[in-house]
């Protein structure tokens, strides 16, 4: 049971994404509820939930994060309510802060979200003290990694704290695979839009598993897939490729050698 008075509405697209913010809210004594898309928090605002906060992802099909806040301000000026929207996201342009403000939003999380970094901002908008106790750093880019390993499993432990791990690397694995199966079609088809968009679907579920190496190559992807280099776009998505299969092996490995002792 939840020991706080309080939903949280998470928008969220990413299966992996929605999993890990599910278990780091239910971890801290929330109960949440889900949505797809801006579009459908919206709908959920305008039709009667009151949730406590809001978390919102930026890049989600239908309606972004940008729009889904602004018309939720919108709705709320004549009710005179004003719920907290945190935006959630991977989006890596600088001035991403400025445009989460200038949308109606109070507050950005960058992603990988952890225990700590959530357990702070809801502890500031909601105005109350969370019990939970946490020895995690505040910021997830202050634990040092010095792994060689294409995951980082004693990194993401420290991060979430939950024992679902492996339930959100075996999630991972799947969605990640139907997304490069996406992405290696609109790259034969030479459709900028849809590689940019599955790169940065990647991209956002490859940092909240610690797949560094993976979201970094999503990431010039973006930029290549922006541009139409389609020449680099071929060389990074074949790195992927090999990438993906240097994860989804040791996912595999580590469950074989956990189910042997």
């Amino acid at each position: 049971m939840p020991d706080y008075p309080y939903k949280i509405l998470v928008a969220e697209d990413h299966p992996v994404n929605q999993k890990v913010a599910g278990l780091l809210l239910n971890s801290l004594g929330f109960d949440y509820m889900l949505v797809q898309n801006g579009r459908q928090a919206v709908e959920a605002i305008t039709t009667g939930s009151r949730p406590s906060a809001i978390l919102m992802d930026i890049m989600m099909p239908e309606m972004d994060g940008f729009e889904a806040a602004h018309k939720i301000r919108q709705f709320e000026f004549a009710s005179q309510r004003n719920i907290p929207i945190i935006a959630c996201t991977a989006v890596d342009e600088k001035t991403i802060r400025e445009q989460c403000i200038a949308a109606g939003m109070n507050d950005y999380l960058a992603k990988p979200l952890s225990r700590a970094m959530l357990k702070s901002r809801l502890e500031y908008w909601l105005n109350i003290e969370i019990k939970t106790v946490s020895d995690e750093p505040a910021n997830a880019n202050d634990i040092k990694s010095i792994t060689s390993e294409p995951l980082d499993r004693a990194y993401l432990n420290v991060l979430y704290g939950i024992d679902q791990l492996d339930d959100i690397l075996d999630l991972y694995l799947i969605v990640t695979e139907a997304l490069i199966d996406q992405l290696s079609s609109s790259v034969q088809t030479q459709k900028a839009p849809e590689v940019k968009r599955i790169a940065h679907e990647i991209k956002s579920g490859s940092y909240s598993v610690s797949a560094k190496e993976i979201a970094t190559l999503c990431r010039d992807l973006e930029i290549a897939g922006e541009k139409e280099a389609w020449t680099e776009v071929t060389k990074i998505h074949a790195a992927l490729f090999l990438s993906f299969g240097k994860v989804r092996e040791f996912i595999s490995q580590k469950a074989l050698v956990e189910i042997s002792h």
